[in-house]
This record gives C-alpha cells, sequence and structure tokens, in this order.
C-alpha cells in the first residue's frame, strides 16, 4: 500500500512552538493561537513529504494526538477536530495538568497500522522516547520512519527529542520558526497597568496550596482582552461583587487555560482579585 501517515504528539509539537513563537517568553500552551488550523497540518505535511521523499504518495490521514480534561474539548482543540483528513485521539489530563496515555496510542495506532498493511511510511512529530519500540516494530514490517522535529536555535530552542528515536528513525527533520510563524501566533496580551503590581495577598490559602500567580494573571487578561463588550460595569463598585455571568465565564476561560482537573479556592480568590484590578 503506497500510503503515508503522519502522527502528532500535540503536547510536543504545541509546547515547543509557543516557546519559539514567543521567543521563550512563555512556554504555556494557553498562550498559544492556532490562527490557522488548516495552514498548521498543511505545514506539516509538507515537511513530512520532503523529509522522507513522499512525492506521489497517498496520505492516508494524520492523527491528532493531545490529553483531553474531563470538561472536553478546548479552544484550542476544536479548532483541529474538523479540519480535513485530521483524525483527534484524545488521551486525558491529569490532576496537574500533564497529559496521560498519548505515548501509547501512538505506539498502539501505528503497530496496528503496519500490520494490516495500511502504509509504507510514517512521519512522527514528537520528542518522546516511549515510542522507539512502536518504531522498530514498524520497521520490522518494511514501514520507513522519519521523525519530525520543532525547533529554532535562533531563538534558543533545541527540539528536546530522545536520542532513543532519533537514532532509531530513518531520517530526522525540523519545523521552525518560518514555518510556524504563518499559522500560530503569540495570543498573550499588551500587559495593562495591573501586569506586575506586587503579589495580591492571598496568605492563608496560598500557604494551603501555592498557585500560579504568572499564568492565572495572562488567563484572566487574556479574557479581558477577548470580551465584545466593555467590562465596565462588571464589578459592582460598592460590594466589589463580580456580576455572576460575568464571573462564572471568568472562571471557565481561567480553569480552560490552566488545564486543570479543577480550579483551587485559591485561585478562583486570585483570579478574582485580578480580574478586579484589570476593569
Amino acid at each position: 500500500m503506497d500510503r503515508f501517515v503522519v502522527m502528532v504528539d500535540a503536547g510536543y509539537l504545541l509546547r515547543q512552538a509557543i516557546e519559539i513563537i514567543s521567543n521563550k517568553a512563555s512556554a504555556a500552551r494557553a498562550d498559544l493561537d492556532i490562527v490557522d488550523p488548516a495552514g498548521l497540518i498543511e505545514a506539516l505535511l509538507s515537511k513530512a513529504r520532503a523529509t522522507l521523499s513522499l512525492d506521489g504518495k497517498e496520505l492516508l490521514r494524520v492523527y491528532w494526538y493531545d490529553g483531553v480534561m474531563a470538561n472536553g474539548f478546548t479552544p484550542q482543540q476544536r479548532s483541529l477536530v474538523n479540519v480535513d483528513d485530521v483524525q483527534f485521539r484524545a488521551g486525558t489530563v491529569n490532576g496537574r495538568g500533564q497529559q496521560k496515555g498519548v505515548d501509547s496510542l501512538i505506539v498502539t495506532d501505528l503497530i496496528e497500522l503496519t500490520s494490516h498493511h495500511a502504509i509504507c511510511d510514517a512521519v512522527l512529530v514528537t520528542g518522546d522516547s516511549d515510542l522507539a519500540v512502536g518504531i522498530e516494530v514498524a520497521q520490522k514490517r518494511g514501514v520507513r520512519i522519519a521523525v519530525l522535529g520543532v525547533e529554532d536555535l535562533a531563538a534558543g530552542v533545541a527540539h528536546h527529542q530522545s536520542f532513543e528515536i532519533t537514532s532509531r528513525a530513518d531520517r530526522v527533520g525540523m519545523i521552525g520558526q518560518a514555518e510556524l510563524s504563518q499559522v500560530v501566533r503569540y495570543a498573550a496580551p499588551a500587559q495593562p497597568a495591573v501586569a506586575r503590581q506586587p503579589a495580591v495577598a492571598v496568605p492563608a490559602l496560598e500557604a494551603a496550596a501555592p498557585i500560579d500567580q504568572q499564568r492565572i494573571e495572562a488567563a484572566v487578561k487574556a479574557f479581558i482582552a477577548r470580551q465584545p463588550a466593555s467590562l465596565a460595569d462588571a464589578v459592582d463598585h460598592t460590594t466589589k461583587r463580580i456580576k455572576a455571568d460575568v464571573d462564572r465565564s471568568l472562571l471557565y476561560h481561567v480553569h480552560t487555560e490552566l488545564e486543570h482537573a479543577h480550579l483551587t479556592q485559591a485561585e478562583k480568590v486570585y483570579a478574582r482579585q485580578v480580574f478586579r484590578a484589570g476593569v
């Protein structure tokens, strides 16, 4: 079968991409906007074809592997779901925001496709050493394997790929600033007046559960910046209480951006205080 497949570890790709696009100002996926999802997939396909000399061969599909939280897809993930020839393969996200199960899904799919002779070539966008066993099995069945890294040495971002996979692959390619800058962007908003205020005191709560103030601030600022209407009346100036519908939307946005299983009370308090200061 003269077909190839591209398998994308989204966690690896997007973490590398935000460091490159932000010039290492951020390492948070929440700060990355995929402005052209179809263009991102086409950029990966173009680099895959060049790396393994795949001209004339047919694409089976692109598999997009990513951890999904209990409350469903993020906006970033939803933007990829309906792109032609892309199949979303969902892992999970644990309580610390770490994706789980993605590497085993990739290995399982790769072995299944090769066992059924569905492909002759595979391109893996990943850095994970756990994929080495899948690469070896596929190669023994006659499939050529390339691994595609994401790096930009000018920005100080190395590819962060395991030697176990780069040494086993038939070919290694890289994608960087030139390709990514056309399809993704650094989404952190311009810093408002509250950007570098002294940390808001939440002593009792923080002592029990330390919070990532920088990521919460960025999420709240992004929420404020993306509102279609003014938020001037979102906070009661007498009671300092945030309107219920705005508060729900704010906390949901912060929860989604942090990619936690749930927000702690300390995180909610801090997000609301940053919001009040910002509006």
